[in-house]
């Protein structure tokens, strides 16, 4: 039995996994993906992208061609026992953003265009490969790995990624790694069906809460999913299409008539999380990591961008330009913001699928009076928005990060980089798409008025840039909109839209990670203090 060697094996071709693949694929890693199912699943699972992610998942593909194939959604309508209560309206909420709308489209869709972005690269995961036992060492790690027939293959890693669910291979490999965690009492059921004569938006959710609760989420060309929790005693029967059209009609009468449904099935669910993402050389990432309720559409978005998070750093420990220790901030800056959804979505869930009788007359006599209102401010929704949308993530706190001293902009290091229109030699593109993944980006604003900067201010400062740009970053200059465009200046900040996301109007910079945040930020005077950083 001969040994493969490969740079990284991600372990798990599900979102997470082949989203990993694609950052390492960029960054020219050599690595292998291996999935134990010999096909993808045709069920739908996972259904809602959030706007953060499709920002991101940009950076690799299409997104618009993406968006297409699915429903996009701009809001939650909740119901009452049956009457609706209150309407929460995202659309609006963020300007700084191609992507402000919840994607709502299956997991099957989802995956198929994950694989013909990889495809692009010449990979895909291999299938039947089903990880028996990971060691590691000092070194490296070494996987043994089984086909259906029964034979064996071993391939050495310099690392190790586990993105193969909460039954994760590779963290039971890993000593040092707890996954806490309990199981929630309830029962729940979810048909994927045809819907007719309902009389419901099709670009919002349904949220029902009264005896039980319900929600129904709109697919494309007449489809839905229903999700439904069971009240009363532990049920063994198999759900059926009727207790589905049961309950809808008890919490949401206006919702229709669900026919030829395509998938029925009932589940449980389970909130865990790890104690660490790292030991060693092995990582976890995704449900792998963190497994918790669906309330809030979060679970595969999270694990999609611990694989962002992870990709790029990886890389620059595997070609020497990282000591091995900077792996060490894929914990710091990933665990937080899992425990965080763990806790929140656990919240949620309890608020709304309770089966304590007691609770829910309380929750839904205070709901039918506190829920108007608490939507009706839009300060409280682009609160909830900037949590759903996951465009509040931020890594301010971690050790990889930096903002220049007596800086007062409003993005900080470790923030996202906000998106608006930007102008060359006539022709307007997003500033996102300037932030490719295989590298870091300088950005040089220029301000604005009288103490904007000259063009030679700006030559001056790429110029001491380009003697120590040990990242091999690109450099963008982004100039103020005076109703000039001069291609030789950089790009022009269209309605200098961009300049006020940033809160610039000084002359400043923003150095910014292959992952779309920024890494260091600061006035162009104090610019020696990211010449300093960068060393």
């Amino acid at each position: 039995m001969t040994m493969q060697e490969t740079d990284v094996l991600i372990v798990g071709g599900g979102p997470t996994g082949v989203t990993l693949a694609l950052e390492l694929a960029v960054q020219g890693i050599p690595f292998r993906i291996v999935d134990k199912e010999l096909q993808r699943s045709d069920k739908s699972r996972a259904l809602g992208i959030q706007p953060r992610t499709l920002e991101l998942l940009n950076r690799h593909g299409d997104v618009r061609n993406f968006i297409s194939r699915g429903n996009l959604s701009s809001g939650t309508t909740f119901y009452l026992n049956g009457k609706k209560a209150a309407d929460v309206d995202i659309s609006g909420l963020a300007q700084d953003t191609a992507f402000p709308l919840i994607l709502i489209i299956s997991q099957v869709e989802t995956e198929e265009f994950l694989d013909e972005c990889l495809a692009k690269h010449g990979f895909g995961v291999e299938r039947g490969l089903e990880a028996q036992s990971i060691v590691q060492d000092a070194e490296g790690a070494t996987a043994k790995l089984t086909r259906p027939d029964g034979t064996e293959e071993v391939i050495r890693a310099k690392y190790v990624v586990g993105a193969d669910g909460a039954h994760s291979c590779v963290r039971r490999s890993a000593t040092g790694l707890v996954f806490e965690g309990s199981a929630y009492p309830q029962d729940f059921i979810l048909c994927d069906t045809s819907i007719r004569n309902a009389n419901i938006p099709w670009n919002r959710f349904s949220l029902c809460m009264g005896r039980g609760s319900l929600a129904v989420f709109p697919l494309k060309d007449g489809t839905c999913r229903v999700v439904a929790s069971r009240m009363g005693p532990k049920q063994t029967e198999d759900p059926k299409l009727e207790d589905f059209q049961t309950m809808l009609n008890q919490l949401h009468p206006d919702a229709g008539e669900l026919y030829n449904p395509t998938w029925i099935t009932q589940f449980h669910l389970h909130h865990r999380g790890v104690n660490g993402y790292r030991d060693g050389r092995l990582f976890v990432a995704g449900d792998a990591a963190h497994i918790h309720s669906p309330a809030g559409a979060q679970g595969m978005n999270t694990g999609i961008q611990d694989a962002i998070n992870l990709g790029w750093k990886l890389a620059k420990v595997i070609r020497g330009q990282r000591p091995d220790s900077f792996l060490d901030s894929y914990d710091r800056e990933r665990r937080p913001i899992g425990q965080h959804l763990l806790e929140s979505s656990d919240k949620m869930f309890t608020w709304g699928c309770s089966s304590n009788p007691f609770f829910v007359t309380f929750r839904n006599l205070l709901f039918k009076w506190v829920l108007p209102w608490f939507v009706s401010s839009r300060s409280r929704r682009v609160n909830i928005y900037k949590f759903i949308s996951e465009f509040g993530i931020s890594y301010k706190d971690s050790s990889v990060v930096a903002t220049a001293p007596g800086y007062s902009g409003k993005v900080r290091g470790g923030d996202r980089v906000p998106d608006h229109l930007i102008r060359s030699s006539g022709k307007e593109k997003r500033f996102l798409e300037l932030i490719t993944p295989e590298t870091y980006h300088l950005v040089l604003f220029a301000g604005a008025g009288s103490s904007a900067a000259t063009k030679g201010d700006l030559l001056k400062a790429q110029s001491q840039f380009e003697d120590r740009n040990l990242d091999r970053a690109k450099v963008h200059t982004i100039v103020s909109d005076t109703g000039d465009d001069d291609a030789a200046s950089g790009y022009t900040d269209v309605g200098n839209h961009l300049h006020e996301e940033f809160g610039i109007s000084k002359p400043s910079y923003a150095y910014i990670r292959p992952d779309g945040y920024v890494e260091h930020i600061g006035y162009l005077k104090d610019f020696k203090e990211l010449l300093k950083w960068i060393q």
